[in-house]
């Protein structure tokens, strides 16, 4: 009878926290904050609306209208993982007709990589008003996360591709979902958004080209890249972007640090046994594969649900030949996985 008690006792106060824990919230002219307190769904509401606006003013160049509907942002502490999911219904005709948003993590992570990564998912959803391709909807969001994080992705698709895990350019293109291998597609994605926005001459001006050459590229039912390659940034073509791509990365990545005061640069060098030389950086390569040392180098293999271009793909370039100990990296054709 006390353990019934107990357990009553239990589910009562649990049901009494959910539902404290379910009524704070905070209403912004775009968002409706629901958080584990008041103070927190007060916080998490201003930094929206001032994100909604400086991400707006980055790849826009101006503010977006007020939305008819608040968006809904749930704020989940947790210290153990963290992430965030924005979820859009879009109108037959064009336009978002639902949005809604959850993040989840430790506060300050929330706040100055989550958040910010998925507001920038509503600005660019709200310029093309249908989905966007998942490799720049991605990409173009990382660009919106702190510095370590960049750093982070940057390393870790040179290791992708040192680790034989890379996605060719004419296959990630025109990707609607997400692959198996999704880090691959974030962190590639980051990469080769970050490459267009600053052949495109950095900051607003080039986030604006990428919009354009992603309006460009979707076009013809999502088969037009080689045209958008060639008008908007010059090359001959998504094969001669990918291998000036790859080219860049034979520059090790630069970490900013600040030391009394003063902005110092430092290399960021992933090793093989996955540390690294000036910053901690978290390795996801198997040990023994080398990283950013030798130089990004690349070939084509064709592999999980492209089996039948298996027999018959060639690699796109001829790499300088890398010493005789070094497996050159290879960008794989992506397995399709469920939508996340």
């Amino acid at each position: 009878m006390a353990s019934r008690r107990l357990l009553i006792a239990a589910f009562l106060f649990a049901f009494i926290v959910g539902s404290i824990r379910a009524d704070e919230r905070f209403n912004t002219e775009n968002f409706e904050v629901i958080a584990p307190t008041k103070k927190l769904a007060e916080q998490f509401g201003r930094y929206a609306e001032q994100y909604r606006r400086d991400k707006a003013m980055e790849w826009l160049g101006d503010e977006m209208p007020r939305w008819a509907e608040r968006c809904p942002l749930i704020v989940e502490i947790n210290p153990r993982k963290t992430g965030g999911a924005t979820t859009f219904t879009f109108g037959r005709r064009g336009g978002i007709s639902s949005q809604d948003m959850k993040i989840w993590g430790e506060a300050q992570q929330l706040l100055e990589s989550v958040l910010p990564h998925e507001v920038t998912h509503t600005v660019l959803a709200h310029h093309f008003g249908k989905p966007v391709p998942r490799w720049a909807d991605e990409g173009g969001s990382v660009l919106s996360e702190n510095d370590a994080e960049r750093l982070e992705h940057d390393i870790r698709c040179r290791e992708f591709l040192n680790a034989n895990r890379g996605i060719p350019l004419k296959h990630l293109f025109p990707m609607k979902e997400y692959p198996k291998d999704t880090p691959v597609l974030y962190a590639q994605g980051f990469s080769v958004t970050n490459y267009l926005v600053e052949q495109g001459g950095g900051g607003t001006k080039g986030r604006q080209q990428l919009l354009a050459f992603l309006e460009t590229g979707t076009a013809k039912e999502g088969r037009n890249w080689d045209a958008a390659v060639k008008k908007h940034y010059g090359f001959d073509g998504v094969e001669d972007l990918q291998e000036k791509w790859i080219d860049s990365l034979r520059t090790p990545p630069v970490a900013k640090s600040k030391d009394k005061g003063r902005e110092k640069t430092r290399e960021a060098v992933a090793t093989s046994a996955g540390s690294s030389k000036g910053t901690d950086i978290r390795s996801t390569a198997s040990h023994g594969v080398p990283q950013l040392e030798p130089p990004v180098a690349s070939a084509i293999r064709a592999s999980g649900s492209f089996d039948s271009e298996r027999r018959s793909q060639k690699p796109i370039w001829t790499a300088p030949a890398p010493p005789s100990d070094f497996a050159a990296p290879k960008l794989l054709p992506p397995e399709i996985g469920a939508r996340r």
